[in-house]
């Protein structure tokens, strides 16, 4: 339990250091670091209770990515702002790290089962920040057009008028 504390925090900070390497602003700085805590908290829980790697990347992506579009949409912002610090904690680095280690000692079944974990956790996460991006993205045209249809029958005189 404590360990997982130290991970929270952790993730807290790196996500909040690699907010000012971003150069994101100081009132979205706190944010972004809490988002990056945040799906560490995700991220644990689903390890705990996923046994496919794959899915609880997938899943604490998809989090990552909804909480990006949740606070691009309050705080008015790009979701990348608070995207890139979120998913620090998923990125797979203690395989990255194995993966090259064991490519240069020459012990090439350990490396290959390094490099297929890491594919598989970054295609879980690519496809969880496809599927949330897609979705928001389509909300957004839906309500964009919903408004632009409710004002062009509003008035359809003046539009006639207008486009004459």
């Amino acid at each position: 339990m404590v360990e997982n504390i130290k991970l929270v925090l952790f993730s807290f900070t790196a996500s909040a250091g690699f907010g000012i390497v971003f150069r994101i602003e100081k009132k979205n700085l706190l944010w972004a670091g809490v988002g990056g805590a945040l799906t560490r908290c995700v991220y644990l829980f689903l390890l705990g209770t996923v046994d496919e790697r794959f899915v609880y990347s997938l899943l604490a992506a998809m989090f990552a990515a909804l909480y990006a579009e949740i606070m691009a949409m309050r705080r008015k912002m790009p979701s990348t702002v608070f995207l890139y610090p979120a998913i620090i904690p998923l990125i797979p680095g203690d395989l990255l790290y194995n993966t090259a280690v064991n490519l240069i000692l020459g012990d090439t079944p350990e490396m290959i089962s390094n490099a297929v974990s890491c594919a598989v956790t970054l295609a879980g996460m690519s496809l969880g920040f496809v599927i949330i991006s897609t979705f928001t993205y389509y909300r957004r045209i839906y309500h964009f057009g919903k408004e632009i249809a409710y004002h062009l029958l509003r008035h359809p005189q003046k539009n006639k008028q207008t486009s004459q």
